[in-house]
Parts: C-alpha cells; sequence; structure tokens
C-alpha cells in the first residue's frame, strides 16, 4: 500500500503488571435468612457491611447460627471485609412447627423467644377460639435480638395462641455442608458452592471455614480438598476445629483418630469467649489472619501467632456448659504447638493466637518447610493464585520467544516487588530446559520453575548471657585516674 506522510501504531508493553485477586474468608453454615433473604439458600453470597450481612443472612446478633458468628466476628470484632458465605439451611426442610398456647398479653405486646420464627407462618388466635385473628389487629415484627414481637392493635384481649413455623438448626446435618449436585435442579449445593465465588466475584477465596462442622471427618476431608484445589486451580487454606468437648489432654489423641495431618489446614482447640459470646477458635483465627492480611496489602507473608484475639478468655464445653481454662505457653500450649495445633494463651496484651504451624506438623511427620509453617504455605497459594490469574490471558496464544521472555520478565518483576516490601527473602523464575523436553514442547506443555524464598516466622527466640570481667577493669581504670 502507497504511503505519503506520517503514521503510528500501538505494540503490546515490553512488561506488565500483575494483578492480585481479593482473598476474602469463605464460609459455609447456617444463617437466619427468615429476618433477611429467605431464597438466599446454597449459594455463594458476598457480603461487604453490617447493612448487606442483615439483608442476605439476617444480621450477626444470634450466634447460634454459624454464618452469623462469622459475620459478627469479621465485621464488629475485626473489621474484615468482604466476606463470602454460603447458608445451606432451607426453611423447605430444615423447619419446625410450633403451637404456643394461651400466652399472657402484657401492655398489648407479646415476645415470642424462639429463634428463627419465619414470620409468613405466623398464626395469631385469641387463646382459646379456632379463627385466626386478622392481620389488621396485630403487627408482628423481629427485635435487635432476632425474638419475633407480636403487638396487639386494640385493647381487651389478655392472651393469644399463636401457631408458626421456625429455623431449626438441630436439622442441619454434615451432608448439608458437604453439598454436591441436586440430581433433579444440576444446581450446585453446599461445599460445591464455592466454584461459584471467582466467576461471580472475581475473588479467590483465601480462607475455607465451616464453623460448628469442621470437627465431623467428611466436612474436614471437603475443606482440605477444597483448600488444595478451588476451580481445578486455585489453592486457599483451611482453617478446622477440634470438636468443643474436647479436653486438652485428649487434644492430641483427638487430631490423629481424626487423621487431621494436612499441610493444607490449621486445626484449633478450644473455643473463645468474649462477654457472653461464643466463638470458634477458627472463626477467630479467621478473622484475625484476614486482618493481619489486610495490612500488608492482602498478601499473607506474616503469622497469625501472637496476634491479638478479641477475647477474654479460652473455653471448652463441659456439661454443665462452658468452661474457662488456661494455657501455659511453656509446656501446654507449646505441647500441642509442637503436633500442629493452634490454640489461645493469655499473655501481658490480652489473649493471642499462639502456633505457627499447619496440621502437617507433628513428631514424625512432614519437615518441608513449605508445608509445615503456615505463613510460608500460605504465600506458595498465593503467589500462585495470582501468578495463574494473570497468565491466563497467554493461554493458546503463540507461544514465541518473545511471549516467554515478557511471561518470565513480568513475574521476575512481581517477585522482585515482594522482596523489596520486604514481603520474600528472595524469589525467581526460570525456564530449565530438562522440565521442558521436546515432546512436551510439541504437545503445547510449557514449564517455568518458580523459586520463593518465603519469610520465616521467628518462632523461638533465644539470648545468651555472659559475664564480661573486662567491664570491671575499665571502672577500675577509671577509678585509679
Amino acid at each position: 500500500m502507497f504511503q505519503h506522510g506520517s503514521y503510528s501504531k500501538e505494540v503490546p508493553t515490553s512488561l506488565r503488571g500483575m494483578v492480585s485477586a481479593k482473598n476474602p474468608i469463605l464460609v459455609v453454615g447456617t444463617a437466619p435468612i427468615n429476618m433477611g433473604d429467605i431464597t438466599n439458600v446454597n449459594r455463594a453470597q458476598l457480603v461487604t457491611s453490617a447493612e448487606e450481612a442483615m439483608k442476605y443472612f439476617g444480621g450477626t446478633s444470634d450466634l447460634s447460627f454459624t454464618i452469623s458468628e462469622v459475620l459478627d466476628a469479621c465485621l464488629n470484632l475485626y473489621n474484615v471485609k468482604p466476606i463470602v458465605a454460603i447458608n445451606v439451611l432451607d426453611p423447605s426442610k430444615h423447619k419446625t412447627e410450633k403451637t404456643k398456647s394461651a400466652i399472657v398479653v402484657t401492655e398489648n405486646k407479646v415476645t415470642l423467644e424462639e429463634s428463627g420464627i419465619i414470620l409468613s407462618t405466623l398464626t395469631v388466635k385469641i387463646a382459646s377460639q379456632q379463627e385466626a385473628l386478622p392481620q389488621d389487629k396485630y403487627n408482628a415484627y423481629f427485635n435487635n435480638s432476632g425474638k419475633v414481637i407480636i403487638e396487639i392493635i386494640g385493647e381487651g384481649i389478655p392472651q393469644i395462641d399463636v401457631e408458626y413455623s421456625f429455623l431449626d438448626i438441630s436439622k442441619v446435618t454434615k451432608s448439608d455442608i458437604l453439598g454436591g449436585i441436586d440430581p433433579n435442579t444440576l444446581e450446585k449445593q453446599g461445599f460445591e458452592c464455592i466454584d461459584e465465588v471467582f466467576n461471580k466475584y472475581s475473588m479467590i477465596p483465601g480462607l475455607i471455614i465451616a464453623p460448628g462442622f469442621s470437627h465431623e471427618p467428611e466436612v474436614k476431608a471437603i475443606i482440605e480438598a477444597k483448600a488444595s484445589s478451588i476451580n481445578s486451580k486455585y489453592g486457599a487454606m483451611g482453617i478446622v476445629d477440634l470438636p468443643e468437648e474436647t479436653q486438652y489432654g485428649d487434644a492430641i489423641l483427638k487430631k490423629k483418630e481424626l487423621n487431621i495431618v494436612d499441610e493444607d489446614l490449621l486445626l484449633c482447640f478450644g473455643k473463645g469467649k468474649l462477654g457472653d459470646k461464643i466463638y470458634h477458635m477458627s472463626t477467630l483465627a479467621a478473622g484475625s489472619m484476614s486482618s493481619i492480611d489486610a495490612g500488608n496489602d492482602g498478601v499473607p507473608y506474616e503469622s497469625p501467632s501472637n496476634k491479638n484475639l478479641k477475647v477474654n478468655a479460652l473455653v471448652i464445653k463441659t456439661n454443665e456448659g462452658y468452661k474457662e481454662i488456661l494455657l501455659d505457653e511453656e509446656q501446654q500450649a507449646n505441647l500441642l504447638n509442637e503436633n500442629g495445633i493452634v490454640t489461645a494463651i493469655r499473655r501481658s496484651n490480652g489473649f493471642v493466637l499462639w502456633g505457627n504451624r499447619t496440621a502437617a506438623y507433628q513428631p514424625g511427620g512432614s519437615t518441608d518447610p513449605k508445608d509445615i509453617w503456615i505463613p510460608i504455605k500460605r504465600m506458595f497459594k498465593y503467589i500462585s493464585n495470582v501468578i495463574i490469574m494473570n497468565t491466563a490471558q497467554d493461554v493458546d496464544k503463540p507461544m514465541t520467544y518473545s511471549r516467554a521472555e515478557l511471561i518470565q520478565n513480568t513475574v521476575n518483576v512481581y517477585l522482585a516487588g515482594l522482596v523489596s516490601a520486604q514481603k520474600l527473602l528472595g524469589g525467581r523464575i526460570e525456564f530449565l530446559r530438562e522440565e521442558n523436553p521436546l515432546g512436551d514442547m510439541l504437545e503445547g506443555k510449557f514449564k517455568w520453575h518458580i523459586y520463593i524464598g518465603a519469610v520465616l516466622p521467628g518462632e523461638s527466640l533465644h539470648f545468651i548471657l555472659e559475664y564480661d570481667p573486662s567491664y570491671q577493669e575499665v571502672t577500675m581504670e577509671k577509678l585509679a585516674a
């Protein structure tokens, strides 16, 4: 084509930036959706504020619902957001009908103490009468604690009978948490909904929890499986609890019985108490870890151990209720840590999470640094997620020398940035000939080897004191001068 004049064109930049996805806490559990979106069942829902917690899940006030517990800890204690929650409590099957008779009306009001009442099922009658009271004769609404208030309009009704259905969390089983694919609708349920998170929100779950259910072997197994592979490519960490009635002396044996020796898991002992509220340790650990990450630009290179927990007691469940315990740091807590169990202890700065090791760590177990240290395992997963997400655009493109060099240079610059920020000790990417045989390349398979020098926590600090007599000689010389 004949050209006469000045022209320009754009070419791709020789170096690309690396974008990090947000890594929210993902919780699978139960929520009082009777006060929120009653249809919010078996779907991954993002929560970024207290208002959204109320809108989608009925708020944070009733900690008997596990999603409410997590939202309360994250939003109100740790100021962590966003959170992704999957509610499995289904009003169509996890409900119980109830009738209460001759309830005394006081100052034209009645408070129903049952949690989870579904307002659409509420029927109000004048005591001992068959016909329902017309809805224009009363108002029914929730108070701040999630209890239903019935306000009678008019005078002269001393007692009422009520009928209603309520969300019955006792009917939710580990099978509901595990989920699967509905054979009739082909819709995902329970933990299978985790694959929706990236597709819906462009986020990769960083921490996976199911408080109240994670001590079940099958639930533990699926948390570990999902943590190792989300959408068949991304990684996360799971946090599980020992059964709440586990005594300190039984904790190590219980870990072995439940076979919790996974590098993708943190295992927690005990629960945290704040006032009248009881939180699973997995909830508190997730909130604390996310808060620490947020202070580090989302990079999970810092251990959660020895960081403040928003509780004032460590408790375990007994036949008489929850009992406060206080673990000795040197012997009791460290023995749990030695067996890959994270717990809480009281120090001068309050209660702190205590433990740097994943569940894979125990005598005779793994000694691979990337598998036994919590922050190192998290950094491996984090860096892997960032690289996979940012190189997705290169899949199926012609793998020319310039493209391969672009990938390698971009990753090297990214790793150098982490090193400069002191979030890595070192890191580099190499294309090794021995890892790329000609046969693989002819099949379109190319491999890069990434070396990561993650930052180790200073778990054990020792100071050696020695008397130096030379100081005495200096003193004597000064006196003699």
